[in-house]
């Protein structure tokens, strides 16, 4: 059962309940007015008492503005209701629209250093897993990621390379199902790529430096993760 319909629904029957209450109210106030006035009149005329149409008038007067406060009670909390129908609405369209990003682990292979690289949102820390390998010229290291358990869905893998230390070439490539995906190669700067994978496969990344490249030793900082739409 979608229980988002069944909320939804449950709203607009409160709303469409409120603006009965509005109309039975209103009808309720109409028919009051009209039925105590032709009572007064017939009071006054048949015991010739004038004095009697004043205060049943005024009496009459007070229960119609009863009858309005309660109207406008019922508007109130009609247009509360619909506001927060409408916030409520958007707020469910935003949170559709935000994909949701899953951080993978390490399922084999060479392990990396991982570290959780946080950054401050006002009084909320977000944190991702950063993985940090160390390569010397001509090595070489091969890591196998995964989404974690959930069920089976096609998404958008995501995997960047950054080499803070030297200038220093990688090259490297993301393997799903034994097909590489996507390649590239890092130096300077960094370097990101996308490639379609399942919530439940595994893929694999590697790199290696040419034995002539660069410094002795340089720092891989790789980042990964997979994204699924709502």
């Amino acid at each position: 059962m979608d229980w988002t319909l069944v909320e939804r629904a449950s709203w607009i029957a409160g709303i469409v309940s409120a603006l009965l209450a509005v109309i039975a109210a209103w009808m309720a106030y109409r028919a009051t007015k009209r039925t105590t006035r032709d009572l007064a009149l017939l009071i006054s005329a048949a015991t010739d008492k004038p004095e009697v149409l004043e205060r049943v008038e005024a009496a009459a007067r007070e229960r119609v503005e009863t009858i309005r406060r309660r109207v406008r009670d019922v508007l109130a909390a009609t247009a509360t209701a619909t506001a927060f129908l409408a916030a409520s609405s958007l707020i469910a369209l935003l949170l559709a629209a935000i994909p949701d990003h899953v951080p993978t682990t390490v399922a084999g292979g060479d392990v990396p250093r991982t570290v959780q690289e946080c950054a401050n949102a006002g009084e909320v820390s977000l944190c991702t897993p950063m993985h940090i390998y160390e390569l010397a010229p001509g090595g070489k290291v091969e890591t196998r990621f995964t989404g974690g358990h959930r069920p089976a869905e096609r998404g958008t893998g995501a995997l960047s390379v950054e080499l803070p230390d030297c200038e220093a070439e990688v090259r490297w490539h993301v393997s799903v199902g034994g097909a590489v995906a996507a390649e590239a190669v890092s130096r300077d700067i960094l370097v990101r790529v996308e490639f379609p994978v399942a919530s439940d496969q595994e893929y694999t990344f590697t790199a290696e430096r040419p034995a002539d490249s660069g410094c002795p030793k340089t720092e891989v900082r790789v980042r990964t993760g997979i994204t699924f739409d709502r």
